[in-house]
């Protein structure tokens, strides 16, 4: 097994290791929480950045400016690939990260991100309540419950799957007492399955801010364009007609390059240092030496992605297409049966290469291996029986960026871990090697006491007040036909 500081990536300050039954989150690293000689920002840092800029904001329109460039962030970070092995997507019955990062320092105290990364197959299950201590300045909850469907055109045969980001995310900032809600759009692939596939968003974003009276519509054009306005909300009651919103800017570009935006007074600061006032979201900052927005991604063999978790869940969305009832063609029918018929046989690896070679080798005994049953090209039977009973994989990714006072610093303890398999085992080696039965110990008890042996106690989970997380995703299934996010 690989040592835990094996699994910090560069720059992340974020690692992760498997002790007993529990997924434990660890600080990694340098003295700064990075790698020495490495200076790369991963998507974690990159999201918080945006929150933090956004919290400095005092512009109300700056800040919605801001808040368009986390939706572009993270449907980049959706293709963007990973430097990491353990980044390869693989199949998930449950996972929760739970991790912090120090970002540095700040007028007045320092920052520091909480993290939480859910993939679950379980609709009740969210971020879990966090009470650190310190002033929460701003917070981000995204969560998805993706569904897919084939397409496929009369003429000239041109098929196509659509991956359908359902549910959306809120960006709270607790120093303006705003609430931004956010739609994400539709991830196309066309031709899958073949060398010619590319990969694009497709259909309308949405940020909505009521306190502000500021939203930002968003369209993802063919050829990655991206075109988009953002406005005054329009008062309630006027007619769609007879709307006139007072338009403060307008986006254009591309999504996987660059946008630029209109109307930007050339007083104002530039929204991303040392690059035009006008820029509005580059696409190649802050990614990293050797990861790159693949619009090729061949998703019968996916590699080390930056958001492996929710290409688990696109998995899932894929395997539980229905060819009978999401196919407009026959073209789209043959592709929903290609699709449950290829991608479990390569989810993440090739196998067949490794076979062939074997084969090969061991002519002999070529048919005593055809009758046999590859575990490796099967789903684990746990998955396979969510799947039966009709559940879906749903992800959430939970921010909550905190500031810290230096007295506050001093006072907070490392993360809590949780329960260790491995180390109650140790213990409970270490008292039975004592000479003393346990099970005489708690009978002492229970004769003191009166009654059986007090058991140790347990934590509380706390549910947080207002769950953004369980507004956004919808525990009923979608339909083949068209459905547009639902946000409370």
């Amino acid at each position: 097994a690989a040592s835990p500081s094996s699994w910090v990536g560069p720059g992340a300050g974020l690692g992760v290791r498997m002790e007993g039954p529990q997924l434990v989150s660890e600080m990694g690293g340098g003295a700064n929480g990075e790698r020495e000689g490495e200076e790369r920002k991963d998507l974690y840092i990159r999201h918080s950045s945006l929150l933090a800029d956004a919290d400095k904001a005092e512009d109300p329109v700056e800040r919605m400016l801001i808040v368009c460039r986390v939706l572009f962030s993270f449907c980049c970070d959706i293709l963007r690939t990973s430097d990491l092995v353990s980044d390869i997507p693989i199949p998930t019955l449950g996972f929760h990260l739970i991790a912090r990062k120090e970002l540095g320092q700040c007028p007045g105290g320092n920052l520091r991100l909480h993290v939480q990364e859910i993939c679950t197959f379980s609709s009740k299950t969210q971020a879990a309540a966090c009470n650190p201590k310190g002033t929460v300045r701003a917070t981000m909850t995204i969560a998805l419950r993706p569904w897919a469907r084939t397409k496929g055109q009369l003429i000239g045969g041109n098929r196509s799957v659509q991956i359908r980001l359902e549910g959306g995310a809120v960006v709270q900032l607790d120093r303006w007492r705003e609430e931004y809600t956010m739609t994400f759009p539709s991830l196309a692939v066309h031709s899958p399955l073949t060398e010619d596939t590319i990969t694009d968003f497709t259909g309308q974003a949405g940020i909505t801010c009521m306190e502000s009276g500021i939203e930002s519509k968003i369209n993802f054009k063919p050829n990655f364009a991206v075109k988009g306005v953002v406005q005054q909300i329009p008062p309630k009651g006027t007619s769609t007609l007879l709307q006139r919103s007072k338009v403060y800017h307008q986006l254009s570009g591309r999504w996987d390059k660059r946008i630029s935006i209109t109307n930007r007074n050339p007083e104002k600061p530039p929204l991303i240092e040392d690059q035009p006032g006008n820029l509005l979201f580059d696409a190649h900052q802050d990614q990293g030496a050797g990861c790159y927005i693949n619009k090729r991604i061949d998703i019968s063999r996916l590699g080390p992605l930056q958001l492996p978790k929710l290409w688990s869940a696109f998995h899932d969305a894929l395997m539980s297409i229905d060819p009978e009832r999401c196919a407009n063609t026959s073209s789209a029918k043959q592709l929903g049966v290609d699709l449950k018929s290829t991608l479990p046989l390569n989810y993440g690896l090739h196998f067949e290469e490794v076979d062939k070679k074997r084969h090969a080798d061991d002519s002999d005994d070529e048919n005593q291996d055809d009758d046999r049953v590859d575990l490796r090209k099967r789903l684990p039977p746990c998955i396979q029986e969510q799947k039966e009973a009709g559940g879906r994989l749903q992800y959430q990714l939970s921010y909550s960026l905190v500031h810290l006072t230096p007295d506050e610093m001093e006072e907070t303890n490392t993360v809590p871990l949780p329960y260790a398999y491995a180390a109650s085992q140790q213990q409970q080696q270490q008292q039975q090697g004592n000479g003393t039965d346990r099970s005489d110990q708690d009978q002492d008890k229970e004769n003191l006491l009166g009654g059986t042996p007090m058991s140790t106690p347990t934590k509380q989970q706390h549910t947080p007040k207002s769950s953004p997380a369980s507004s956004l995703v919808q525990a009923t299934p979608p339909e083949a036909s068209e459905m547009s996010p639902r946000l409370s």
